[in-house]
């Protein structure tokens, strides 16, 4: 656990901004996860949360907290966010590595396809607002370019294609933006935090049971599908199976 120990006094020094009414109560947070006072501290974090505030360092600090406490399923669920922040990527994938090494059960793991890695990437690395901004800047370049065909006529030609090209580009990036926000919209990850539970064929529990997912097992979730029944939540494991967990079997970003 000295690892652990390491990491958010890291994070600490490394002072992840939060927003200055926030901050005291992040520092209190840390003294209390830095006495081993791990159920307080997750009190107050969990608190700044609530309230709406995010930040990886708030997130690592969270699972580094619940990994203390042998809430594994948890840990995991709070690491895997921070995993998504830039300034705190490394360690959390360091942690990551800690925690799944001390599951006693793993999922069967199909590796994600080709267009799922693609806009996953758009999404972490790149953002919607930027592709959308992007997807703007071509189509102004594409317009001004024809427009300017129309002028200058001894460039007509270079002009013309050249506008073609950037309102091709446009629209291929504005479509990427408008899937990727429908994928971000509609999907989320999930994290089995209980010991073990039921994934049932259809959202009842006298239903089919199509698999059992053990604490740590990650999977998508298919919020669009899973709002027509309250409770339950429909997902697809790691190994590429579909069904229905209960949805205080699980926590959900």
């Amino acid at each position: 656990m000295k690892r652990f120990t390491l990491f958010f006094f890291i994070i600490t020094l490394a002072g992840v901004p939060l927003l200055f009414a926030q901050q005291a109560r992040f520092d209190e947070a840390t003294a209390l996860l830095e006495a081993q006072e791990y159920r307080d501290a997750i009190d107050v974090y969990n608190a700044i949360a609530e309230e709406g505030y995010s930040s990886g360092a708030l997130w690592l600090n969270l699972g580094i907290s619940y990994a203390h406490l042998d809430s594994l399923g948890k840990a995991k669920f709070y690491l895997l966010q921070a995993e998504r922040h830039t300034e705190t990527k490394e360690l959390a994938e360091q942690a990551l590595v800690y925690v799944n090494e001390r599951f006693n059960r793993r999922s069967a793991v199909l590796p994600p396809l080709p267009w799922e890695r693609f806009f996953e990437y758009l999404l972490l690395h790149v953002g919607v607002t930027a592709l959308f901004i992007t997807a703007l800047f071509f189509l102004y370049l594409g317009v001004a370019a024809l427009i300017t065909s129309w002028f200058l006529l001894n460039y007509k030609r270079s002009f013309y294609y050249s506008g073609l090209t950037s309102l091709i580009i446009a629209v291929l990036v504005f479509s990427g933006a408008v899937y990727t926000d429908y994928l971000d919209e509609r999907f989320g990850t999930g994290v089995i935090v209980d010991r073990q539970t039921a994934v049932y064929q259809q959202p009842q529990a006298d239903a089919s049971i199509v698999s059992t997912a053990y604490e740590g097992y990650s999977m998508r979730v298919d919020f669009n599908t899973s709002s027509e029944s309250p409770g339950w939540k429909y997902v697809r494991m790691e190994n590429g199976r579909y069904g229905w967990v209960a949805q205080e079997t699980m926590l959900v970003f």
